[in-house]
């Protein structure tokens, strides 16, 4: 076996036979009451039961015994074949294919998610760690991820290699793409053509925004939905944060980073972050999905569990069923520990009539 062991892989082909193990506390339990009588001495020498009041002899006694309920341990275990799942499964077919569509305006530095009696989070922080938990979650989709504000960015091209997309993920910050404005018309279009051309069961674009278009674009981004509608692709929106009014951490452009004092502590300002929630809605609604408002973390994470439920995925899966049978391991310290107790049993621990 590999240095690396998944210890989910591991199992037992015939588990039943490990009800013969109740054997042993039964029978230690008649041992103790007498059920069990030996009547020979357990000296192998006469010197030896000199040393009996010392306790050393009377300790050493138990090895033997022990040895010998080890080595039914061990046998019962083998008896149970346990082996190592080498299985590999390759999808055949996805069930869904998903575009996530995240804000990196200069709102997403607000502090109004972060919990009572918690260190203060961004707003950022929080969907960074609500979309860590989805992803894990859509083991077998292809998921893709966009970062926006003016302009668009493809962080992750769609892929099943979720660790891949988690890497991706913690690189989400303020400023990743050059600018601190929202133009949410830009989201969905890098959004859309990444979906269109795909030949999936069902195609799901997921936009995620605290504002709205800023500066104003020159196309409302009903047309693009529109788009999205004709090529049988589902928006689903969701608008996040307490309030337009709320405190904040802000951005400085000059470092791409937030704004710190002399001393290296954030500037924490209260800004107005408005958010166009009509113009969300009726993306969603012009889709046929749905439109969500999140105000906490605990909001968020519903949100996409809902979304979870509503877009199942139907897979098609090739599995090439692989077990590596490791009963010898325990068979061979089962006989040896039993070749150790009758060893032990007719010298050190031989019993005199």
């Amino acid at each position: 076996m590999n240095d690396f062991v998944d210890w989910d892989r591991l199992g037992l082909a015939e588990p039943q036979w490990l009800f013969l193990l109740l054997v042993i506390p039964l029978a230690i339990w008649m041992r103790r009451e007498g059920k069990i009588r030996e009547t020979s001495l357990k000296f192998p020498t006469l010197a030896t039961i000199k040393q009996a009041g010392r306790g050393r002899v009377r300790t050493k006694r138990w090895i033997p015994v022990l040895l010998r309920y080890s080595s039914i341990v061990f046998l019962v275990v083998a008896i149970a074949r346990p082996r190592y799942d080498r299985s590999t499964e390759t999808i055949v077919s996805s069930g869904v294919d998903i575009v996530l569509a995240v804000d990196l305006s200069a709102s997403m530095l607000a502090l109004d998610m972060s919990e009572a009696n918690e260190p203060e989070i961004t707003r950022l922080d929080v969907v960074k760690e609500v979309l860590g938990d989805f992803i894990r979650k859509r083991r077998h989709d292809r998921i893709g991820l966009v970062a926006f504000s003016v302009n668009p960015y493809l962080v992750s091209a769609l892929t099943l290699d979720k660790e891949h997309l988690e890497r991706n993920l913690d690189r989400l910050r303020v400023g990743l793409t050059h600018q601190t404005g929202t133009n949410i018309g830009s989201a969905l279009a890098e959004g859309i053509n990444r979906l269109r051309s795909l030949e999936s069961k069902s195609k799901v674009l997921i936009l995620l925004t605290d504002g709205k278009d800023e500066p104003p674009p020159p196309h409302s981004p009903l047309i693009y939905a529109e788009g999205a509608k004709k090529d049988e692709i589902r928006i689903y929106t969701i608008a996040i944060g307490t309030n337009a009014r709320t405190k904040t951490y802000l951005f400085d452009p000059s470092t791409r980073d937030v704004m710190r004092y002399p001393n290296g502590n954030p500037v924490v300002q209260v800004a107005n972050y408005p958010v166009d929630k009509e113009i969300l809605g009726k993306i969603a609604s012009s889709t046929n999905a749905r439109y969500f408002e999140a105000r906490d973390k605990k909001a968020l994470s519903s949100i996409y569990e809902e979304i979870d439920r509503l877009e199942k995925s139907e897979i098609e899966l090739s599995v090439n069923a692989v077990f590596e049978e490791l009963f010898p391991f325990p068979l061979a310290l089962g006989i040896g520990f039993l070749l150790l107790q009758v060893i032990l049993s007719r010298t050190l621990y031989l019993k005199i009539p």
